[in-house]
C-alpha cells in the first residue's frame, strides 16, 4: 500500500521521540540502580546512536521530496532538538561513568523521573502533528513547560547545595555542576521540541 511522504515524516518523528523517551527511561534505570554502570552507560549508548539513524532517514527523506507537509526548516530544527536531548542523556550517562561519580544526589534521580515524564509527554505531542489540534498542544505544551519549571526549580537546589557544602571538593564539584548543567539542558531541549511543535501547528492549522 502506497504510504505518502507526509506519513513518512510523521511516522519518524514519533520513532526519534520514542528513542529518546527509551534513552530517558534507561538513565532513570541507571539512577535509580547506581551499579554496572559500565552497561548500563553502553544501553543508553546504543539508543542514541539509533536517534542518530533516524536523524539521517529525516534528513534524507527532506532532501528527496519535493512537497513536505510541513516546512522544511521546521522539519530540520525539529529533528535536531530532539536528537539533542538524547545526545545529552547519553553525555550525562558517558560522564558519571567516566568522572566516577560514586553515588548519585537523590536530585539526580528526580531529574531523571522529570525528564522521563516530559519525554513521556513529548511522545503525545509529537502524534498532535497528524492532526495540527492547536487546543490539545497548548494543553501538553503547558504541561511540560510545568515539568521544565519543576526540573529548573530541582536544578538550582542541587547546584546550591552542592556549592555550599562546607566540606566540599572544587575537582568534584566541577564535575557535578556539568553533570547537573547538562541535566537541565535536557529539560530545556524539552520545552524548546514542545516550542517547536506549537509554532508548526500555528503555521498549518
Amino acid at each position: 500500500m502506497f504510504k505518502s511522504n507526509k506519513y513518512v515524516f510523521f511516522d519518524l518523528f514519533e520513532q526519534q521521540i520514542a528513542t529518546v523517551h527509551k534513552g530517558t527511561h534507561l538513565f532513570y534505570e541507571m539512577i535509580g540502580n547506581y551499579q554496572d554502570l559500565e552497561a548500563k552507560v553502553k544501553a543508553i549508548k546504543a539508543v542514541e546512536k539509533e536517534g542518530d539513524e533516524i536523524v539521517r532517514r529525516i534528513m534524507n527523506e527532506l532532501n528527496s521530496t519535493f512537497i513536505t507537509p510541513l516546512e522544511r526548516e521546521d522539519i530540520h530544527q525539529l529533528a535536531h532538538t530532539m536528537d539533542s536531548m538524547i545526545d545529552y542523556i547519553d553525555g550525562v550517562a558517558d560522564r558519571m561513568y567516566l568522572y566516577q561519580v560514586r553515588q548519585p544526589d537523590p536530585r539526580v534521580l528526580a531529574q531523571a523521573n522529570i525528564l522521563v515524564k516530559c519525554s513521556a509527554k513529548l511522545i503525545e505531542l509529537i502524534r498532535t502533528l497528524r492532526k495540527l489540534d492547536h487546543q490539545v498542544v497548548s494543553k501538553i505544551a503547558r504541561e511540560i513547560k510545568d515539568l521544565e519549571h519543576e526540573s529548573d526549580s530541582n536544578y538550582r537546589k542541587m547546584v546550591s547545595d552542592l556549592l555550599n557544602a562546607p566540606d566540599a571538593n572544587p575537582i568534584e564539584a566541577i564535575k557535578l555542576k556539568e553533570i547537573y548543567d547538562k541535566l537541565e539542558d535536557c529539560a530545556d531541549f524539552a520545552e524548546d521540541v514542545s516550542n517547536l511543535v506549537e509554532g508548526i501547528v500555528l503555521k498549518n492549522a
